[in-house]
């Protein structure tokens, strides 16, 4: 695993820029989140949001995504799976390497509470 984490401020321009210059797993706080409530990627890319925001994304009682995770293809997808985490704060999964299981977890923490943790 080669991770990059950054906090985008919700800037497509951000995240262009981090998608062409990198080969890392990017794990993203205050994604770009369009119109369709989707993010930027690439092709060679797999975006993982948070549990239920592709399903609910614009119920008025659902805030957007915070969190989110870019897999690059050099992990292939039988080699790991989103963990269920209800949260538009919170992105995880599960990486199974040679070695052992690994859970990782992305968190955005809101300044203003700690209702996440």
């Amino acid at each position: 695993l080669n991770i990059l984490q950054l906090n985008t401020n919700k800037s497509d321009n951000s995240m262009h820029d981090f998608l062409h210059g990198t080969n890392a797993d990017i794990f993203v706080q205050e994604p770009y989140i369009d119109s369709k409530g989707r993010t930027r990627s690439l092709p060679h890319l797999r975006v993982v949001y948070p549990t239920g925001h592709v399903e609910h994304f614009g119920d008025s009682d659902r805030p957007k995504a915070r969190s989110l995770i870019i897999m690059h293809m050099h992990i292939q997808m039988k080699q790991w799976t989103q963990l269920d985490v209800d949260s538009p704060d919170i992105t995880a999964i599960q990486v199974v390497t040679d070695i052992g299981t690994i859970w990782i977890f992305n968190i955005y923490n809101d300044c203003g509470h700690d209702d996440t943790l």
